[in-house]
């Protein structure tokens, strides 16, 4: 049960959530395309997280083990993850006065998720006693994201100034 709930929130937080920011980033000259795909990967990437909290309650239950740091960060960012999707649904049109406040939100608030899970993530491998094949692993998952991320900034920069492509409303 320790590898399910690490598998889940390593492919849920750490995997679908941080492809899905990277589409939202990094991809909007798709047109509308980069919006139905970092939704996908967003509510996708949630659930897989949401399964692997599931899953982690269900392991304290048969364990009972002391992880407070590692439990409360999980519970701190699955409640953010949620107030992430409640967000989606009272999402203002791109005409309103709010939008600009709501897209900061939107933008700092997923940012200090994805950097959250990760950190729990790194707790999480280190009291399951995941040993170096899950450091490994999920290092090689974070180097990955980071390099791409890294690349897509510089794609960023070398742009000329355009018009950016809104959400659809």
């Amino acid at each position: 049960m320790k590898r399910t709930h690490g598998a889940l929130a390593i492919f849920g937080w750490g995997i679908l959530l941080p492809i899905g920011a990277m589409v939202a980033r990094y991809c909007k000259q798709w047109d509308g395309l980069w919006f139905e795909l970092h939704l996908a990967f967003q509510f996708v990437g949630f659930f897989f997280g949401l399964a692997a909290v599931v899953t982690g309650i269900s392991l304290n239950n048969k364990i009972y083990a002391e992880v407070a740091l590692h439990r409360g960060l999980g519970i701190f960012i699955l409640a953010l993850g949620i107030l992430q999707v409640a967000a989606f649904f009272v999402r203002p049109s791109k005409e309103s006065k709010i939008r600009k406040y709501w897209n900061w939100y939107h933008h700092w608030v997923g940012r200090l998720v994805l950097f959250m899970a990760a950190v729990n993530i790194v707790l999480g491998i280190g009291v399951g006693d995941g040993g170096a094949s899950w450091k490994v692993g999920y290092g090689f998952c974070v180097a990955f994201i980071l390099i791409a991320c890294i690349i897509g900034e510089c794609m960023l920069c070398g742009r000329l100034p355009s018009k950016q492509v809104a959400a659809p409303s």
